[in-house]
């Protein structure tokens, strides 16, 4: 969607270690372009990576994504901010989600308590945030969450729903989601050159 011509390719890998300051930054960004609750924020992240993977090859923040009934979410960002909220879900770098953010037991909403470097984005990184921070608030909460709820989402979830009081979240492999922004083959291509293994695997 957010596609020019030609696809560049940063030497970042695709799906690597998560970045927690990156993260808290992206998510001060979006929350301040948009006044966001910690739902829409997590649908947000995951549409601005993938407008990241397709023009960059990588993710913004080296987050994992798992389907969950109410959509996608960042694995890794999603525990951080139930950390923030006061939930006893914790990981190394949650002690710099809480300087810098605050979230709403009640109503999720994510405040700014002090805003964090945002030069711990790239300049790519923050194009592909505020665009979709800028479509947030052009078409609302609803249609951005319906956005999200695309087929990598449907493939992963859909089959698993009948085991939901078990299982509440499901693996969306990186390969089911560039290929929902691939149009030539050129991503998936690329990706596989990054994961050797992966290309056998298909």
């Amino acid at each position: 969607m957010l596609m020019e011509s030609g696809m560049s390719h940063e030497s970042a890998n695709a799906q690597s270690t998560f970045e927690v300051n990156k993260a808290v930054a992206a998510i001060a960004l979006l929350v301040q372009e948009t006044g966001a609750s910690m739902y829409s924020v997590m649908k947000m992240l995951y549409l601005a990576d993938k407008a990241h993977l397709e023009q960059h090859g990588r993710f913004i923040t080296g987050d994992r994504y798992v389907a969950m009934k109410q959509g996608p979410v960042p694995s890794s960002a999603y525990n951080m901010i139930k950390h923030v909220r006061g939930e006893p879900v914790r990981r190394d770098g949650d002690e710099t989600a809480m300087r810098y953010l605050a979230c709403n037991v009640q109503t999720h909403e994510i405040t700014i308590k002090e805003m964090p470097d945002l030069d711990e984005l790239s300049q790519s990184d923050i194009e592909c945030l505020t665009e979709i921070a800028g479509i947030y608030r052009r078409v609302g909460k609803w249609a951005v969450r319906d956005m999200a709820h695309d087929d990598a989402w449907e493939k992963a979830w859909r089959p698993n729903r009948a085991f939901q009081l078990f299982r509440k979240s499901v693996s969306m492999p990186l390969e089911a989601i560039a290929a929902e922004v691939d149009d030539t083959g050129e991503l998936l291509a690329y990706l596989q050159n990054q994961h050797p293994g992966v290309a056998e695997s298909r």
